[in-house]
């Protein structure tokens, strides 16, 4: 399928990394044509006239004329275009930070329970989020709900695992104010991006209300966020509440966005995915550094020079003597060598076999083990290439996305550079080791030799795990006593009772109340690894608390504006 926004990304991005190696091709074409001038020059037929050299000349018509030279040039015209190196888009982080960012907005009001989309709009809503999540895999993303008010039900996380889960527990029942405000989203929005570049909107909804639209507008004229909108309804079904396309549509006219609707496959998915990346890349605000597109021309190279080993080509035998030569003491051990490969805390005996140790020869003879490394990091054997690595900074990176966090951890601490620190922390906390983590981010904070990129980077990653720190901290104020104490609700008279009621027994040990702090909890495996289960055991219950938490600090914020 024909992309107009790769081409339209392609062509405002194209650029030359060293573009001053284009003015070879000044010298180039004067030699080209002095070498043309002297080779069309028959010394043998310049006293013949024109009718009788075209009559005697063999092979000299045409394309085929001066053939050879021809192909030496375009070989050195590619040349200098692989030196000047070519590139329209930036290289990928090594820890996928260069994904965009995503806030998702789910609308959450009655309506969207209407059945024109099976099983409901809500739910179809729901799969096509986690598509979305697992197609983004690595992309930072936030969930915000919206009814008769809006909340924060996840912030920017990576892990699908935590964000999976709290998905699938909203429902209009969670939410603390009924009705449908999508205007109450906005204020939520800026806090959560932090003014990230290439930052997207994701709102999935059945409709807009007029007062909406306009607060939209303002917004994001004044913001510089994409708007993405997800249209949830099926308009050739009947509904007690239709599809509103028309409210929709105006939106997206009217913030520049896109109007996107559901389809039975993952092609809307895709078409949403690729206009956040886009946006991403159009920002053109992304630390990576360009990638050199050059080396795709290395191919076409290589395939041309296969023309020189035709017979009047030039070949240059010696270079393929050389080759042969080298194999020459080659001596090929009959018997398998064992050699041992550390996962994560696992130590396991791998036999190599005489085509391995063959193979790892070869490669031994034409590239570094850092080189080595880095084939295997593109082929995305990660755990492999972090065995090759000499560079520490290096194979921490490839031990990081082979998920193999302690291997990671100890390659960052011998790297020993401010950055390998950072990273060391992140490696920490992708294990949960949430207060070691914010303790080397303390420590880096302070360095001397930090950069104003990294001491931003660290300021960001530390505020988030101390936010991770204070919600454990309020977690376990919240559930003194623990999941123990049941409340208790007394039914209405008039109201069925299924069961008399089993008197309640409560043990002196299930009534002490109980706080521990996020250090007590997240330094004992055993105690983090409890208050997970609690969380986790019911989010949807969680997040019913924690959106009247927000409820509440939201009317307090405003009355004290007041």
């Amino acid at each position: 399928m024909f992309d107009s926004g790769a081409w339209q990304l392609f062509f405002s991005q194209f650029h030359f990394l060293r573009p001053w190696w284009l003015l070879a091709f000044i010298p180039l074409a004067v030699i080209f044509y002095l070498r043309w001038q002297q080779e069309t020059k028959l010394q043998l037929a310049q006293n013949l006239p024109d009718h009788l050299r075209k009559a005697l000349t063999v092979g000299e018509q045409g394309w085929s004329k001066l053939l050879p030279l021809k192909l030496l040039t375009i070989i050195i015209s590619l040349g200098v275009l692989v030196c000047a190196g070519p590139s329209w888009q930036r290289e990928a982080s090594p820890f996928g930070e260069d994904k965009a960012p995503l806030v998702i907005v789910l609308d959450t009001s009655e309506s969207m329970l209407q059945t024109d989309l099976a099983p409901s709009r809500l739910e179809r809503a729901k799969q096509k989020i986690t598509d979305l999540v697992n197609l983004r895999d690595g992309g930072r993303t936030a969930l915000v709900v919206y009814a008769g008010s809006a909340h924060v039900a996840m912030p920017l996380t990576k892990d699908k695992q935590v964000y999976l889960p709290f998905l699938s527990a909203i429902d209009p029942d969670v939410m603390p104010v009924k009705g449908k405000r999508p205007e109450q989203v906005l204020p939520l929005l800026e806090p959560l991006i932090e003014s990230q570049s290439g930052a997207s909107i994701l709102l999935l909804t059945d409709g807009m209300p007029p007062n909406s639209i306009a607060a939209y507008h303002d917004y994001f004229a004044e913001h510089d966020y994409q708007l993405v909108i997800y249209a949830l309804g099926n308009v050739e079904r009947s509904a007690a509440q239709p599809l509103d396309m028309a409210s929709l549509n105006q939106l997206g006219s009217e913030t520049n966005g896109h109007v996107l609707q559901v389809s039975v496959d993952d092609s809307d998915v895709k078409a949403i995915n690729r206009a956040i990346e886009r946006h991403m890349q159009l920002s053109g605000e992304s630390a990576m550094p360009w990638e050199d597109g050059g080396y795709y021309l290395l191919l076409p190279i290589a395939f041309i020079m296969l023309l020189w080993f035709r017979k009047g080509w030039l070949v240059q035998w010696c270079l393929v003597a050389c080759v042969l030569a080298g194999a020459a003491p080659l001596q090929v051990l009959a018997e398998p060598v064992r050699a041992s490969a550390q996962s994560e805390a696992v130590e396991q005996v791998a036999t190599i076999s005489t085509t391995d140790k063959l193979k790892q020869w070869w490669m031994d003879l034409w590239f570094t083990p850092d080189q080595q490394g880095q084939r295997l990091f593109n082929q995305k054997q990660y755990l492999q290439a972090g065995q090759h690595y000499q560079d520490s900074l290096r194979r921490g990176i490839a031990y990081y996305y082979a998920s193999e966090f302690k291997l990671a951890h100890a390659a960052f601490l011998q790297d020993g550079t401010p950055t390998g620190l950072y990273y060391a922390a992140n490696a920490l906390a992708r294990q949960r080791e949430y207060v070691a983590a914010r303790n080397v981010l303390q420590d880096l904070a302070d360095h001397p030799n930090l950069s104003a990129k990294l001491s931003a980077d660290v300021t960001h990653n530390l505020n988030v795990l101390q936010g991770l720190i204070d919600e454990v901290n309020q977690q376990s104020l919240d559930q003194q006593g623990g999941l123990e104490q049941e409340t208790s609700i007394e039914l209405d008279e008039n109201q069925p009772q299924t069961g008399d009621g089993a008197e309640e027994q409560t043990s002196q040990e299930n009534m002490q109340k109980q706080q521990l702090s996020a250090e007590q909890i997240l330094g004992d495996k055993a105690l983090a690894d409890k208050w997970l289960k609690r969380v986790e055991a019911n989010p949807k219950q969680f997040l019913q608390a924690k959106f009247q938490l927000q409820l509440l600090d939201q009317e307090q914020v405003h009355s004290e504006a007041q």
